[in-house]
């Protein structure tokens, strides 16, 4: 399994010739990736609990999200909040750790009220679009109150944007940048999506990247609560389960499965099973990665989302007087 591309960011500039399979994601990112939304986060200063609310989690980097902010308090009072955009770029295959880079600072002036005051928002653009595709960037959305002077890191005097969040003075929302894909890809369910039994959703991929591939991408399939789970939240509570299936379909390899030849294809099954009634949409997050030489840097990948209706698996009994007729 590859390193975890979403723990990345920091524009790098380099100079590469864009394969020519390279092409920006559809309207999927920009559409349905907005319902891909993360949850709210919130920290308490002197009796004043400010809410962080980011309107996307996914994005084409280089894209504008948008931060709300509300202030809670007993009584109408103004308070202000340091807001800061932060960037970093581990990308697959860097031996050295990318600090996290502020971007963007605002000064954000509120009203705190009972059933909190007015809401206060800011557009942030994330960082510029790299000049090749397969990168994940790590954005972060970061407030404090204003002023407050941010610890260091112990052994290497870095900026410490943990300790604020974990010890409530601070909220931090992450956002994750991507860059474009050489892989094509869909998602398409297998027969109907139901929010009341388990349905099969297929993730289909085919090498457009120009060259051959070391190896078939590494796949994986995520909703909404699975992107940035908060501390509380345990996995097995979460609305749906993904469960990988056995037995990829590839056409067009080497034999015994090794190489991903140009123009080859493959489906990465996965079984979703609803845990809660009433589910009527679920948005699904896909991920393709290959590396020719591990950890990296990664060589194609792609990234789409998708959202499915959901409708009842066993239809309503009709009633009586419907029978009838």
């Amino acid at each position: 399994m590859p390193k975890n591309p979403t723990l990345a960011a920091v524009l790098v500039t380099v100079a590469v010739i864009v394969p020519a399979g390279w092409h920006a994601l559809d309207a999927d990112i920009q559409t349905d990736g907005k319902r891909l939304r993360p949850l709210q986060q919130s920290f308490t200063v002197d009796g004043t609990r400010i809410t962080l609310d980011v309107d996307r989690q996914v994005v084409m980097t280089g894209d504008t999200v948008t931060a709300t902010l509300v202030a809670f308090a007993d009584t109408v009072k103004p308070v202000s909040v340091d807001l800061w955009a932060l960037h970093t770029s581990n990308y697959e295959g860097e031996r050295v750790e990318q600090p996290w880079i502020p971007i963007d600072r605002e000064v954000i002036k509120l009203t705190a009220a009972p059933k909190g005051g007015k809401p206060v928002t800011s557009a942030i653009k994330l960082g510029d679009a790299p000049d090749r595709p397969a990168l994940v960037d790590s954005f972060k959305i970061y407030v404090t109150p204003h002023g407050k002077k941010m610890p260091r890191r112990e052994g290497d005097d870095r900026i410490d944007y943990e300790t604020g969040v974990s010890e409530g003075y601070a909220a931090a929302v992450a956002i994750t940048g991507w860059s474009g894909d050489n892989l094509a890809m869909s998602i398409r369910p297998e027969g109907r999506p139901a929010g009341d039994a388990p349905f099969t959703v297929a993730v289909h991929i085919k090498n457009t990247s120009g060259q051959a591939l070391a190896r078939p991408p590494y796949v994986e399939l995520t909703t909404e609560a699975a992107l940035e789970p908060a501390e509380q939240q345990d996995i097995d509570d979460g609305s749906v389960s993904i469960e990988r299936i056995d037995g990829d379909e590839r056409e067009g390899n080497d034999e015994y499965g090794g190489r991903f030849k140009r123009g080859a294809t493959m489906v990465a099954r996965f079984r979703v099973t609803p845990h809660k009634a009433g589910l009527k949409k679920i948005t699904f997050l896909a991920h393709a990665v290959e590396s020719d030489d591990e950890p990296g840097p990664t060589t194609a990948a792609a990234m789409d989302a998708r959202t499915f209706k959901l409708s009842d698996a066993t239809p309503a009994v009709a009633t009586a007087a419907g029978a009838r007729h």
